[in-house]
């Protein structure tokens, strides 16, 4: 039986003989598997469990750790490495040293609840790092191509002087997610193109209906994601106006795609990696 912590795990972990592990109630097991969560205030009483729970169980059986958010440093990485214990990152080509690539797993491979109004042709929710790139695509989209409704959502505290620039450029800030929204844009910082990261909420995106769209320079998942690399603002345009209305049938494409040709970005797939580097 293979241990579990992650804040992540739905119904398809469970039926395959994992277990979510509690430090209350130490259980018997015979690998465990970390979905590492950061040391961030937000996040500080899981990160302790989380310590504890490592500490309980690391130097006696073994121990995989995926580093979802790159926020294991070098003395938590060298006092890990001393148990073998075995690293992956959801990153083709960081540069950090005893990584091995894992994308982030992607729950469902359907569309859910799709009878709903979309009210935006393009959606950007949860704006946080990608300021520069947001106002580079989406911005610039937004003030050249006004017969577009736009909207955009944020947690983090942008300026007065930031949102009425938005405004300015009809940007409608909204509460309501990818579900809202026809299409929606694959963006992120420069690094994370240049590393090979893909943020799995974009795959969310899909599940809620919304079809992503990749800029040119997110070049390692150009073949899962063809047909909708853009290189331009019209390039943009063209996508958001004509794939919008066939949404959904490319979003099952997509599905198809990664079943058949990109299977490492299933369940099935993590769960075998992992039980793989446990002997189980």
């Amino acid at each position: 039986m293979i241990g579990i912590l992650s804040k992540n795990v739905t119904s398809e972990w469970k039926i395959k003989h994992v277990r979510e592990i509690d430090i209350r109630n130490p259980v018997d097991i015979s690998g465990l598997f970390i979905d590492w969560i950061p040391k961030l205030p937000e996040y500080e009483v899981d990160w302790m469990k989380q310590a504890s729970i490592l500490q309980y169980y690391i130097k006696h059986i073994p121990v995989v750790i995926f580093d979802r958010y790159f926020s294991l440093n070098e003395r938590e990485i060298g006092f890990v490495k001393k148990y073998d214990v075995k690293l992956f990152e959801p990153a083709l080509n960081s540069n950090r040293y005893g990584f091995t690539y894992l994308p982030e797993w992607i729950d469902s491979l359907e569309i859910e609840n799709d009878e709903v109004i979309r009210e935006y042709d393009l959606i950007y929710p949860n704006l946080e790092h990608s300021i520069k790139e947001f106002d580079k695509w989406i911005g610039e989209y937004s003030l050249l191509f006004t017969d577009k409704n736009i909207g955009y959502s944020t947690k983090i505290n942008i300026p007065d002087s930031k949102k009425e620039e938005y405004r300015k450029k009809f940007l409608n800030e909204t509460d309501k997610g990818y579900e809202s929204g026809k299409t929606t844009l694959v963006i992120d910082r420069p690094k994370a193109y240049k590393m090979g990261y893909l943020n799995s909420k974009y795959f969310t995106a899909m599940r809620y209906g919304c079809l992503p769209i990749l800029p040119a320079e997110h070049k390692y998942f150009h073949g899962l994601f063809k047909g909708l690399i853009v290189e331009d603002l019209k390039d943009l345009d063209y996508i958001v106006s004509m794939f919008g209305k066939l949404k959904d049938i490319i979003i099952e494409e997509i599905f198809d795609r990664i079943k058949k040709d990109w299977s490492e970005f299933t369940v099935e797939h993590t769960i075998d990696v992992i039980k793989g580097c446990l002997n189980e």
